[in-house]
C-alpha cells in the first residue's frame, strides 16, 4: 500500500513529541488519510471528549491547544504500524511485521520511569513484548463505527486519566499551555494534513525552537522504519 503521507506525518508527531514520555497510547496503524497529530482522526475527537468532564475548557479550546496540553501531560500516541494498513481505516489485522520497527522506535524514546501504556484495541495486548506489556495500565475499544464502542471508549478513558493523572495534573497542565505556541505548532500540524510542499514546510519550521529536530524527522521521514521487517 502506497504511503505518500508518510514524512507528513513523521514530521507532526515529531512536533508534539513530549520531551519524556510518561503515557501512551498504543494503536495498531494509523488511517489512510487522517491522523491524530493533525487534529482531524475519530481517535483525537474522542479523546479530546474524554477529557471534558475532568478539564471543562476542553471545550472551548481549540484543537491546537488541545494538542499541546496532551504534550504538556507527557501524553504520546503512537502505532505499532507507522504506515496505513487498511484501504479506508485505521488498525491492521496482524502487527507482527511491524514489531522490530515499532521497538526501534519504542527505545528511542525517552520514556518516564514507570510509563502508562493505553493499548486500543485490546486485542493488540498478546502481540506486545514484555518491555512494552509490562507498563500497560489500560486496555480501551477503539472509538470507531459503532456508539456502544465510543460510549466505552469515552467511560474508560476517562477513568484512565482520573486515576492515573488526576484533575490537579489536567489543570497545571492546561495552565502551562501557551496559547501563541499552541497556534504556532498547529499550523505546521495543519500544512502537514494538507500536503503542503517542501518549501512551505520549511518556511513553517524556520525559527522554531526545534528546528533542527524537526528538519531532521522532516528530511528523514519518507524511509519506513518497519522496512527492515518487510
Amino acid at each position: 500500500m502506497e504511503d505518500a503521507g508518510r514524512r507528513y506525518r513523521v514530521l507532526a508527531a515529531e512536533l508534539y513529541r513530549p520531551a519524556t514520555v510518561k503515557i501512551v497510547i498504543l494503536g495498531e496503524a494509523p488511517p489512510p488519510e487522517r491522523f491524530f497529530y493533525f487534529g482531524d482522526s475519530l481517535f483525537f475527537r474522542y479523546l479530546r471528549k474524554a477529557f471534558a468532564p475532568l478539564l471543562p475548557e476542553v471545550e472551548a479550546r481549540d484543537e491546537a491547544w488541545f494538542l499541546a496540553l496532551y504534550r504538556e501531560l507527557g501524553g504520546w500516541r503512537v502505532d505499532v504500524c507507522d504506515a496505513p494498513r487498511r484501504e479506508s481505516k485505521g488498525g491492521a489485522d496482524d502487527v507482527s511485521d511491524c514489531m522490530e520497527g515499532f521497538l526501534a522506535r519504542w527505545s528511542a524514546l525517552r520514556l518516564a520511569d514507570d510509563p502508562h501504556v493505553i493499548v486500543s484495541p485490546k486485542r493488540l495486548l498478546p502481540a506486545l513484548p514484555d518491555e512494552v506489556a509490562r507498563h500497560v495500565a489500560a486496555c480501551v475499544p477503539p472509538p470507531g463505527q459503532w456508539n456502544a464502542h465510543r460510549q466505552a471508549f469515552l467511560r474508560d478513558i476517562g477513568s484512565f486519566f482520573e486515576r492515573y493523572v488526576g484533575r490537579e495534573e489536567l489543570e497545571r497542565a492546561a495552565a502551562a499551555v501557551d496559547e501563541d505556541d499552541a497556534r504556532l505548532d498547529f499550523e505546521v500540524a495543519r500544512a502537514c494534513a494538507e500536503a503542503a510542499d517542501d518549501a512551505e514546510v520549511r518556511r513553517l519550521l524556520r525559527g522554531h525552537p526545534h528546528e533542527g529536530r524537526l528538519l531532521t524527522a522532516w528530511e528523514g521521514g519518507g524511509a519506513s522504519s518497519d522496512a527492515v521487517t518487510r
